[in-house]
């Protein structure tokens, strides 16, 4: 039983405490209750209580504060609760983080010797080097967090450093076609012929898709009688254990059913039978709804997402234009959308966006026929 209770500290800061009975202690018959305090939200409270539960049922509790004395070692003990908490692909993402950018620096350092010029020093590299910076700073004042909650250090050095402004970003092209660009990569891919390309593609372009909601669907998941597509669950390859994994969206506003046009589905009609034709050759029946609508035509094992930018980057040298991103095309459905004239709340139901500050914040880069259209509507209205 555990219990929460919010209060503010000496600088008027709202925060919260949690107090919990974990159970009875084996050797004494003690109760063993534990109370926490400083978190800024009930979530944080939230998360670090059922890490303390996790390492009282696994009879961990209380046992290691002493036997942890270096970074990596707190690390360990504390991932290993965390990933308990989270999906597994965020944990996979927190995996990679930290062996990527903060064990060469923290792994070996004494978790008491970790002060605030270190940190300083820490976060200004990282700001130098890694766009990625903010989220490594984050991670590190999380698991230092754990320690406190360990008793092992008394406050966080990371949460005391100034952290840089982000730099400037470098001019780049925008990442989304207009409408003759669009059309125009799309006789490239009619000259090319290959049939999983176009379908690929013109899914992301005329759905706003995800790749890894794409590369995620099945054929049970297309309604030709309804000409809609499902969007329930999405794919990622899990870097940690080298495997491509199917798992559900992260947000409940990314589950949706989006409607199709009528040349989307003669052409997803025209790829499932070439597909059947391809996988057959080796040997593979794939004539069930079961079947993935892209895979790798010689196993018919899932792709990694990445295998689209394979793909992209194919064609691109093939019929040299404009390059941009495999999201590229989710960023071109949505401008294009708004150039036809949708509503914000239409795209962002398309789109699966939890708020339509998401879709206004990532999408209000229109074309500049766009831009033009907004001058010239100005100038009729006024008309003098």
């Amino acid at each position: 039983m555990a219990t929460f209770k919010k209060y503010r500290n000496k600088n008027n800061e709202t925060l919260y405490s949690f107090k919990v009975y974990l159970g009875t202690d084996p050797v004494s018959g003690k109760r063993i209750e534990t109370t926490r305090r400083g978190f800024k939200t009930k979530r944080e409270a939230n998360n670090v209580l059922n890490i303390l539960r996790s390492e009282y049922n696994s009879g961990n509790f209380g046992s290691n504060n002493s036997t942890i004395t270096n970074f990596d070692e707190l690390y360990n003990l504390w991932f290993e609760s965390y990933q308990t908490t989270v999906k597994q692909s965020t944990a996979t993402d927190c995996w990679w983080l930290y062996k990527r950018y903060i064990k060469p620096k923290f792994g070996k350092l004494k978790i008491d010797k970790i002060n605030v010029s270190f940190c300083q020093k820490s976060i200004n590299y990282w700001h130098k080097n890694y766009r990625e910076y903010r989220h490594i700073k984050n991670l590190v004042a999380q698991i230092l967090n754990y320690a406190i909650n360990l008793e092992i250090i008394d406050s966080n050095p990371m949460k005391k450093v100034v952290v840089p402004r982000p730099l400037p970003k470098d001019e780049k092209k925008e990442n989304f076609y207009t409408r003759d660009e669009l059309t125009y990569f799309f006789e490239c891919l009619d000259s090319i012929g290959d049939k999983r390309y176009i379908a690929f593609f013109r899914l992301l372009a005329f759905t706003g898709l995800r790749k890894s909601e794409a590369l995620s669907l099945q054929w049970r998941d297309i309604n030709y009688k309804n000409s809609t597509v499902r969007i329930y669950k999405t794919l990622y390859f899990d870097a940690k254990t080298h495997k491509v994994i199917i798992q559900t969206p992260k947000t409940a506003s990314s589950e949706r059913e989006i409607e199709l046009d009528t040349k989307t589905i003669s052409l997803l009609k025209s790829w499932r039978i070439n597909q059947q034709e391809r996988l057959l050759k080796n040997g593979i029946n794939s004539i069930t709804n079961d079947q993935f609508l892209f895979t790798q035509m010689s196993t018919n094992k899932l792709l990694i997402p990445n295998r689209a930018n394979d793909w992209l980057n194919w064609i691109y040298k093939k019929y040299p234009q404009k390059r941009i991103t495999v999201h590229g095309f989710r960023h071109t459905h949505a401008s294009l959308l708004f150039e036809a004239g949708a509503s914000i709340k239409e795209v962002q139901d398309r789109l699966g966006h939890s708020n339509s500050k998401t879709t206004l914040d990532i999408y209000t880069h229109v074309t500049q026929k766009a831009k033009r259209d907004t001058a010239e509507k100005f100038a009729r209205y006024i008309d003098f």
